[in-house]
């Protein structure tokens, strides 16, 4: 099962300790995370800062090891996380919906430095340097989740963008700067961004329609224009291309990469991948680079 995270902390305030401001959504906590490896995704955008533990991040073709101290920026769509055993994982996490980041870089961008900027990077989710005023940021919002009473909304949007102030003019954040940028002067964004970004995620197909802000109907009926097929075949197809590409470039087991390649269950995936292959994916994947016979 894949985890909405965003709503699954809105939905628990007596475990997420969490404080909101008109769009945004401020949360630490502790991770509850019981297996191994767990799916999760987010509607919004959110920046996630970590106080203690570990965990580790999982995108197609990168891995982020999230220690404290580390801090990123991640895009709307999904992600994998590992837990080590018995290791636990604070983290600090702030919501932030399109619009707000987009009405955010319109109204600073004569102060932000856009002309010195690298090309965007395509990485859902984006590294960031802290520096000692961003540390200090951070460390001086832990003590607002348990105030009693909690601060008022204007102090907390004015915490909130004091903190994406401070990232975003950080010369060695250039690629969340571009990301903030470009996506401010786009119209909407990219359906097939979206889509080749998430689909190793077994979302349902309301999900990925949230993901990109379109209504279901929507969603369905761009997807054909752009694809020139139905959601549930084309993602079929990428899912059972990138189990093919796993099962010949890495040692992960079957049942693995079922699970890292977005199928529901290993007997589903076994059952399409030899329909479309002629093989089952552990013979395929004991035969040298993968030949059928």
């Amino acid at each position: 099962m894949v985890i909405n995270l965003y709503e699954t902390i809105k939905a628990h305030p007596e475990y997420f300790k969490q404080l909101s401001c008109k769009e945004l959504l401020f949360t630490q906590y502790d991770c509850p995370q019981a297996d191994k490896m767990q799916s999760l995704y987010s509607q919004n955008n959110f920046i996630a800062w970590v106080v203690s533990g570990k965990r580790t991040f999982y995108q197609p073709g990168y891995t982020i090891e999230m220690i404290a101290g580390k801090c990123v920026f991640a895009k709307k769509g999904g992600w994998l996380a590992e837990k080590e055993p018995g290791d636990g994982w604070c983290v600090i996490v702030f919501f932030i919906p399109d619009n707000y980041l987009k009405q955010f870089i319109k109204e600073y961008r004569n102060s932000l430095p856009l002309k010195k900027m690298q090309q965007e990077t395509t990485r859902q989710i984006i590294e960031l340097d802290v520096n000692e005023t961003t540390k200090q940021f951070f460390q001086s919002m832990i003590p607002y989740f348990t105030q009693n009473p909690p601060p008022p909304e204007n102090l907390l949007e004015l915490k909130f963008r004091e903190l994406v102030f401070n990232l975003l003019i950080n010369p060695v954040n250039t690629s969340l700067l571009q990301y903030a940028s470009s996506m401010a002067d786009a119209d909407k964004i990219s359906l097939q961004e979206v889509m080749e970004a998430n689909f190793t995620y077994n979302l349902s197909l309301s999900a990925y329609a949230t993901i990109a802000q379109r209504s279901l109907a929507s969603f369905k009926r761009e997807f054909t224009t752009v694809f020139h097929t139905s959601p549930g075949k084309w993602l079929l197809n990428k899912r059972l291309d990138y189990a093919r590409m796993l099962l010949t470039t890495s040692n992960h087991t079957v049942n693995d990469i079922s699970f890292e390649s977005g199928f529901e269950n290993t007997t589903h995936f076994s059952r399409v991948f030899k329909e479309k292959f002629g093989s089952s994916p552990l013979r395929f994947k004991k035969q040298p680079a993968g030949i059928t016979r």
